[in-house]
């Protein structure tokens, strides 16, 4: 079922959306089975020249259009799923397990968030390579769905759906229903290229090619063009880090030109601190062994631990074993 009612979502921070839009009806669903006929026959396709010369052509589809377009199936992916796996204004806030591997995130009210593979500290974002994914889970251990981030305008996201009945059409089934599906957009890291696969919703899916610069033709628009933000800190000693994941979508309600986008948080995963110099289980800093010696700890080594002069030994006394320098027993 769905989190928040239509109209507790708005495209306005505190704001209810501005326009004469005509709220969510019965309709939704036969609109959803018809989404992609409505978005293909609304887009005039533009031709647009690709860097290589006036021999090779590319086709684009129009981008402003398309996201003007009330029926765009962004929009109407929003429309069925809303907050399912997410939340706004608040945050799917949780916490990793530990520190030396980040691959599952508890969430506090239940749930967990897996990444595969687990966020490398020695190179996270927006140093890694791999795109971060993850899953994820509902508090009774079924899969809620998959993100995949890979850049700003290149991501894409699976809401599982509700169960449909054998035999059920789904121009039959209620508001409160949720189709689900997987929408994508891809080649923004890398080019200006963008491929956009719309969720199928039981139906052939469709698919535009877009040019992303044309996003300069219709500024008052960009703002609710589909986009992704991965926000990270790797935090330190004694401090907390945070990786957390916002999608932007469409307001479900009001008029889309000059309209603020609805964010929606998928997680909010606490990276444990580092524990302090000393107590980290390995030698470093000016440490003359394993978090004792040294002129910065204030634990004293124990016999046969490592040691530079007396006062880096409990016993006060640091002498050669072995040709090594250890401390020993008066």
């Amino acid at each position: 079922m769905k989190s928040l009612p239509r109209s507790s979502v708005q495209s306005r921070a505190g704001q209810t959306p501005q326009g004469s839009a005509a709220p969510i009806t019965g309709q939704q669903s036969t609109r959803l089975v018809m989404r992609v006929l409505l978005a293909t026959a609304s887009l005039l396709p533009v031709a647009l020249l690709a860097g290589g010369g006036c021999d090779s052509p590319t086709q684009f589809d129009d981008f402003c259009g398309w996201i003007r377009d009330e029926e765009n199936c962004y929009r109407e992916f929003f429309i069925d799923v809303e907050t399912k796996c997410g939340a706004t204004p608040t945050t799917q806030a949780g916490q990793f397990l530990t520190r030396d591997k980040l691959d599952l995130c508890v969430l506090t009210g239940g749930g967990q968030v897996l990444f595969d593979p687990p966020i490398d500290l020695a190179s996270p974002p927006p140093d890694n390579l791999a795109p971060i994914k993850v899953k994820m889970i509902n508090a009774d251990a079924t899969k809620c769905g998959e993100i995949e981030f890979r850049a700003k305008y290149d991501f894409s996201i699976t809401i599982e759906g509700d169960p449909i009945p054998p035999g059920t059409d789904l121009a039959d089934l209620g508001d409160e229903f949720i189709v689900g599906g997987t929408f994508n957009i891809a080649g923004g890291k890398d080019t200006d290229t963008l491929s956009v696969t719309c969720p199928t919703q039981g139906i052939t899916a469709s698919s535009f090619n877009f040019n992303r610069l044309q996003l300069a033709d219709c500024p008052g628009v960009q703002a609710i063009a589909p986009q992704a933000e991965l926000q990270f800190n790797s935090g330190g000693v004694e401090t907390a880090g945070v990786v957390r994941l916002f999608i932007y979508y469409p307001p479900i309600e009001g008029e889309l030109e000059d309209a603020s986008p609805v964010p929606i948080n998928y997680y909010e995963c606490i990276i444990p601190a580092a524990p302090p110099f000393c107590e980290n289980g390995i030698q470093d800093g000016a440490e003359t062994d394993v978090d004792c010696g040294g002129s910065f700890c204030a634990k004293r080594c124990e016999d046969s631990q490592a040691c530079i002069g007396n006062d880096d030994c409990l016993s006060k006394v640091c002498s050669l074993q072995e040709g090594l320098k250890k401390c020993a027993g008066p």
